[in-house]
């Protein structure tokens, strides 16, 4: 096992672990923010038929300026399409078919409406106001790749498609077991020198975002054969993921390790070169991954935003790229530290121009300061105190996560 890696060598690491999460197959109305198993092409041109741009009236192009006479009507809901012969017109709306023999669709407005017909003073050309077949989408054209992560648009192109099933991946399952004698649930009643369980709810609620199943391991205490009896259960469960809050550090009520090492399970690393969030003991055990975070809920919540984002987004099947930014700080950073220091924030404009904006609250047990934050600020160790102006690389968490 390797100890005190750098960030590179923990995505390296991790890089290593794949597996394939599975499929089932879905009806399209619940496939809302699931990830495609597949790509899926176009099943028929969009649109699949000639169809008017406004709502006027369909004629010939080589039978204007002129007056022609109305023959009929072709509404969207049409059956059967009248014929337009020469010097005639059908009226007709929008998105409705143009019959085979026109090719010019008139806006009502530029006609003047005469006894059972039209008085056109202009010519147009072939084509004019008239939508071709598959303008927007060919037969056989990408739709939407394998690894996307299904919008309410995308279900919109689908339903357009006709199609009504598809095949996503499966949603894995995370267990999360929070340990520490001091924590209490919400709702319960908290001891003197207690604290509430907030990293789980925090925890759960981003794994839940990125498309995981999330159950609740509940609380064990300070106790090493507990412990290790709560992850077995965990593991030997139908979970794909089992996460530890808690115990990931050195300290005498700190089992994390050992509870890895007496149920046999395979350390990749333990402990990152980051602040906060280095507090952090990879493992496997089987083909299942054992996740040991820092009890610190800011420290949990950045080893797994940064650290450990990648490989739990390629659980799910997606794996976004990591957006990285070169962003000026709005404010001086004069704190230093041998670690690389993760900082969380948003972006600001300000006189158009963007901005790194810290949020206030730098410590392990800050979770507010997650709040609204969609940038992931990385100062690499040992830089002198930065000034307001000053360049520093961003990471830009994915959309779904803030």
């Amino acid at each position: 096992m390797r100890k005190q890696i750098d960030i590179l060598e923990a995505f390296r690491l991790l890089d290593t672990y794949e597996r394939d999460p599975g499929t089932e197959e879905l009806a399209l109305e619940e496939c809302l923010d699931r990830i495609l198993a597949e790509d899926i092409r176009a099943a028929l041109p969009v649109p699949a038929f000639r169809k008017s741009a406004f709502d006027g009236y369909a004629c010939r192009a080589a039978d204007l300026p002129g007056c022609l006479r109305v023959v009929g009507e072709a509404a969207t809901s049409t059956g059967l399409l009248p014929v337009v012969g020469p010097g005639e017109a059908v009226r007709i709306f929008t998105g409705a078919p143009v019959p085979d023999r026109a090719d010019v669709v008139l806006k009502q407005e530029d006609v003047q409406v005469e006894h059972g017909g039209i008085r056109v003073n202009f010519a147009a050309e072939a084509g004019t106001n008239v939508i071709c077949p598959g303008e927007d989408l060919q037969y056989g054209d990408l739709l939407l790749s394998k690894g996307s992560r299904l919008l309410p648009a995308h279900l919109g192109v689908l339903a357009s498609q006709g199609i009504g099933r598809i095949r996503v991946f499966r949603r894995p399952l995370a267990v999360i077991i929070p340990t520490g004698s001091e924590l209490s649930e919400p709702g319960e009643e908290r001891s003197i020198y207690g604290i509430y369980n907030s990293s789980y709810y925090a925890l759960s609620g981003y794994l839940r975002r990125l498309g995981f199943r999330v159950k609740n391991g509940g609380i064990v205490p300070d106790e090493a054969k507990q412990t290790q009896r709560a992850v077995q259960e965990a593991l030997d469960s139908e979970a794909d993921v089992v996460i530890t809050t808690g115990g990931a550090s050195v300290g005498d009520y700190d089992f994390a390790e050992h509870t890895a090492k007496e149920i046999g399970a395979e350390q990749f690393f333990w402990k990152v070169n980051v602040k906060p969030g280095g507090a952090l003991l990879v493992s496997r055990y089987g083909e299942k991954l054992l996740l040991s975070l820092s009890g610190n809920p800011a420290a949990a919540l950045m080893s797994m935003l940064v650290v450990l984002l990648p490989c739990l987004s390629g659980l799910t099947g997606e794996k976004p790229e990591q957006q990285r930014l070169r962003l000026p700080l709005l404010r001086d950073m004069p704190k230093t530290s041998s670690a690389v220091r993760l900082l969380r924030g948003h972006l600001e404009i300000q006189e158009g121009k963007a901005y790194f904006s810290e949020h206030n609250g730098r410590g392990n047990g800050n979770i507010a300061s997650f709040a609204r934050c969609e940038l992931i600020g990385v100062i690499p160790g040992n830089t002198t105190p930065l000034k307001a102006g000053d360049e520093i690389e961003a990471i830009r968490l994915p959309s779904a996560l803030i």
